[in-house]
């Protein structure tokens, strides 16, 4: 409509022109330009088809007038003749000075800009309603795509010196549309609710308040049907299609009903695999890594995991740019399907630099450290995926990203770029909350695990609940020295009262030291030596415990404690909050050594072992076993009461209240044991929040015993805990019921930790 305009008022001027030189033709002796202000006269005239000297026609005037309207510099183009000179009078279009966006929330500035950009609405340009009006229907497009179908899009014109203008655009983002109902047409081989378990958007449920997933999004459904189509083709349904995709929309726009019509086609099964191309002669190898069986039901995703099988081979072996090809052959008569995988390995690649961005309080070395793929070495996936995965471990890292840059003038380099972003490593909090193994805590605290960048941990902490009060200080250093040897050290000050949580009824000051180093041994796994120093003193209530009572006649109540430390720490998870695949193992021994009269002699030695596997549909199988064993040695002839374990609670058997199980003291309080053993087996359900939110089902069983491990009381538990990772602090509810239990055993159905920061 807009160009019909123009057109139509270019004719007008043009006839206008005509008859204004109806009186003939003439020489042009100077052509002069009226009205132009921005634009320069020689810019006006190299869009003039004619020029000084020219026989000016009285058709010319049509061609000069079209010339300059297309140039959409000018509102108003008009020609005027005074003898020989040709006058071009011009009125110019405004150019946009200013453009402010406001209202917009579900879209960033900065994407909306984006927006602009590509219709070509930007300051500094001649601006044109057309296009002003092509925005707002881009505009209102994005809202659209997220079912936001009441969204009005406001502009306004403010018009300022030197024909500029400022252009307001005001959103209205409006409502987003609800999902009604969502229907799929054509299922046979699937019930409609099985198939709708693989979207992402749902009608409204429990989760939809928390979640959004009842709000329509068009770029959703498609990726919905996406996964649709992915659940069809991973069982075999390779003919499977999407016949149509109907979106009806009630007329206040506000709910939206969704109905898809699919094809499901016959299952195909296997015929047979295998690889052609230039296999640099490994074919053998390379057939090993296709998992496909004949007559297995063909699937898209054991397809997928062979190419990338085949890929991370021929990675590993320096060839960044491998191409894997699969071929499947139908046979539609029979539903069989035959799949070649065509491989052309690429030529070995370099990797001539390593660099890395993103990192502004991070120093390069302490990322750098971290690589396993050397500068000016072989290219390797897994040691390049091995460093991202290092990183993730760091835990002040997050998004990392890789990407290849091929180097100039030279086909076998490329230069390795590590994209990262920070998190925030410092932890400056107060606290106050309760737990059920401290009971009411309060305290504040200083940590920071990337201290000035450095990648070093320090802390400060003071810390009072109903167990301990305690001051500690501490520091590691991951890289103490070049060959990536650690260094930690404790300073600690602490007074424990256990009798208000279920324990023997004593208080004990201690005071100490410690220090360790570790030694990398493999890729995962460290071996720790270290020692320590650390004075106890014991005080006794009137009514305390006979046993305790005995312990202190005979050794005293204080004591200088040398103490020597070994350990062996394994672990390859894939992340350190809320890990879903590896496996975590520390051993771990202590020893008491009697340097002086008031020492302990003494040793403890335990393993303790955590396994996440992933199962299918995002569970994840979740192990986790303990064993304890200590004792004393010369003059000790048990393990002291106060360095024994104890059993019950979150962290060890739930449904049993904390620390309760185990031999007990002459006054019925928990005395612990010199060995411990426990473990648990949870399966770890999917849920919308998976990065702060876990739930996990499990089945408990464990026990502390005295000097005879008695596998036929241990008890066991089963119950569902949630694990809520909020900003400040880390919240854990437990339920949990007593499968086997003993009389006089204090069972707890309902347990939680909860500590907020402030």
């Amino acid at each position: 409509m807009v160009a019909i305009k123009r057109l139509f008022f270019i004719s007008l001027f043009s006839l206008f022109c005509i008859s204004a030189f109806a009186n003939g033709s003439f020489i042009i002796s100077k052509i002069r330009i009226d009205g132009a202000q921005r634009v320069s006269r020689g810019t006006v005239l190299s869009y003039v088809p004619v020029h000084v000297g020219d026989r000016f026609e009285r058709s010319d005037s049509v061609k000069v007038i079209c010339a300059l309207y297309k140039t959409n510099f000018f509102s108003n183009v008009r020609l005027f003749r005074y003898g020989s000179e040709l006058v071009i009078r011009v009125d110019e279009r405004p150019i946009i000075g200013s453009i402010h966006v406001s209202g917009n929330k579900k879209i960033k500035t900065s994407d909306l800009g984006k927006i602009l950009k590509q219709v070509g609405f930007i300051e500094g340009r001649v601006f044109d309603h057309s296009v002003l009006t092509e925005l707002k229907q881009a505009l209102l497009q994005e809202y659209y795509n997220l079912g936001r179908y009441n969204a009005r899009i406001d502009a306004s014109i403010g018009y300022k010196a030197r024909k500029r203008v400022a252009v307001n655009i005001k959103i209205y983002e409006g409502p987003v549309a609800k999902i009604k109902s969502i229907h799929i047409i054509g299922n046979s081989s699937f019930s409609e609710s099985k198939l709708l378990k693989n979207f992402s958007l749902t009608t409204f449920n429990l989760w939809s308040w928390f979640t959004g997933s009842d709000q329509y999004s068009r770029m959703k459904l498609a990726a919905d049907i996406e996964h649709l189509r992915s659940f069809y083709m991973d069982r075999g349904y390779l003919e499977f299609k999407t016949d149509t995709t109907q979106v009806s929309i009630t007329p206040d726009k506000r709910q939206v009903f969704v109905v898809i019509h699919v094809v499901e086609g016959p299952i195909y099964h296997i015929s047979g695999a295998t690889i052609s191309g230039d296999t640099l002669g490994k074919r053998q190898q390379l057939l090993k890594l296709i998992t496909l069986k004949k007559g297995d039901v063909f699937s898209r995703a054991k397809i997928i995991a062979v190419t990338n099988s085949i890929t991370k081979f021929f990675g590993d072996d320096g060839r960044a740019f491998a191409s894997i090809t699969p071929v499947p052959s139908l046979d539609k008569r029979n539903h069989r399907v035959f799949v070649n995988f065509n491989v052309r390995p690429g030529r070995i690649v370099y990797v001539r630099r390593v660099m890395f961005s993103g990192n502004t309080k991070t120093n390069d070395n302490v990322i750098r450290r971290e690589m396993r793929q050397m500068e000016d070495s072989r290219y390797s996936l897994s040691k390049i995926n091995e460093s991202k995965r290092r990183l993730n471990n760091l835990g002040y890292l997050t998004n990392i990203t890789t990407k290849l840059t091929p180097v100039p003038g030279h086909p076998n380099q490329v230069d390795l770029n590590y994209s990262v972003k920070e998190q925030s490593s410092t932890t400056i909090s107060a606290q106050v909350g309760y737990s059920d193994v401290e009971g009411f805590l309060y305290g504040v605290s200083l940590q920071d695990t990337n201290f000035l960048g450095t990648g070093k941990t320090v802390g400060l902490a003071a810390n009072a609940s109903a167990l301990a009060k305690t001051f500690n200080f501490n520091y590691y250093n991951p890289y103490f020295t070049q060959n990536n040897i650690s260094l930690a050290t404790n300073v600690y000050a602490q007074h424990v009262t256990p009798n208000d949580l279920n324990m023997s009824d004593y208080t004990s000051d201690n005071y100490g030291v410690n220090m360790s180093f570790g030694y990398p041994i493999t890729e995962n796994g460290r071996v720790n030596f270290g020692g320590g120093l650390d004075y106890t003193s014991l005080h006794l209530s009137g009514d305390a415990a006979t046993e305790l009572k005995d312990f202190v006649a005979k050794h005293g109540r204080h004591f200088t404690q040398f103490k020597l430390t070994a350990g062996y720490n394994y672990s390859n998870l894939d992340r350190l909050v809320f890990p879903t695949n590896g496996i975590v193992n520390s051993l771990t021994a202590e020893l008491g050594v009697p340097i002086i009269s008031r020492s302990i002699s003494y040793y403890k030695v335990s393993d303790e072992l955590t396994i996440y596997h992933p199962l299918i549909k995002s569970f994840i199988l979740d192990l986790h076993a303990f064993a304890g064993y200590g004792n004393g040695y010369g003059k000790y002839k048990d393990l002291p009461f106060f360095k024994n374990y104890f059993a019950g609670g979150i962290g060890s058997v739930r449904g049993f209240q904390v620390n309760t199980l185990g031999p007990q003291d002459s006054t019925g309080n928990s005395l612990g044991g010199n060995i411990s053993v426990n473990g648990s087996a949870g399966l770890i359900f999917p849920n919308p929040f998976p990065e702060t939110v876990r739930t996990i089902a499990f089945v408990d069983a464990g026990n502390v015993y005295q000097n005879s491990l008695r596998l036929s009381r241990l008890r066991y538990s089963a119950g569902l805990q949630v694990e809520w990772r909020t900003p400040f602090a880390p919240l854990v509810f437990a339920l949990a019921t007593p499968i086997k239990r003993y009389a006089g055993d204090n069972t707890e159905v309902f347990q939680f930790s909860v500590s907020t920061s402030f």
